[in-house]
């Protein structure tokens, strides 16, 4: 198999008929190939050659070849300059921010500690009310 950009471009197989088949996909729908070799490494061999063919058509053949077998870990390119936010991205950017902010507030509501409650007066208690409580209780629920 060969790889490019993190993605298969040719996987050389053993064919039933006769040799190995290699299928090529490089770039694009249409520079797709299957054909079929001697062996895995004149599979192999063919495949590196026509990929960089068509993956680096401004180098020479053999130095493009040499770039796309080789698996030593390039230096990354410098990031590009940042482009002006449009004003669609300003008002997302507001919106998000608004929308922070009340969640941190609901947030903090929620993790601040709690109040205890308010004491009241004791009410009289209505010995009329408590005849009619005692009564339900008695009550055999229906299920």
């Amino acid at each position: 198999m060969l790889w490019w950009s993190g993605r298969q471009i040719a996987q050389v197989s053993p064919a039933k008929e006769r040799g190995v088949r290699v299928h090529l996909d490089a770039r694009k729908m249409w520079q797709t190939k299957d054909v079929w070799a001697a062996s895995v490494e004149q599979g192999k061999r063919y495949a590196e050659r026509w990929c960089a063919a068509r993956l680096y058509p401004e180098m020479r053949l053999r130095a493009a070849v040499a770039r796309m077998v080789d698996d030593t870990p390039r230096e990354p390119l410098p990031p590009l300059p940042a482009l002006p936010p449009t004003p669609e991205q300003l008002q997302q950017a507001r919106r998000l921010a608004e929308a922070g902010a009340k969640e941190l507030e609901r947030v903090k509501e929620a993790l601040a500690p709690r109040r205890p409650p308010a004491v009241t007066k004791p009410r009289a208690k209505d010995p009329m009310k408590a005849w009619v409580r005692a009564g339900r209780e008695q009550v055999i629920p229906r299920y």
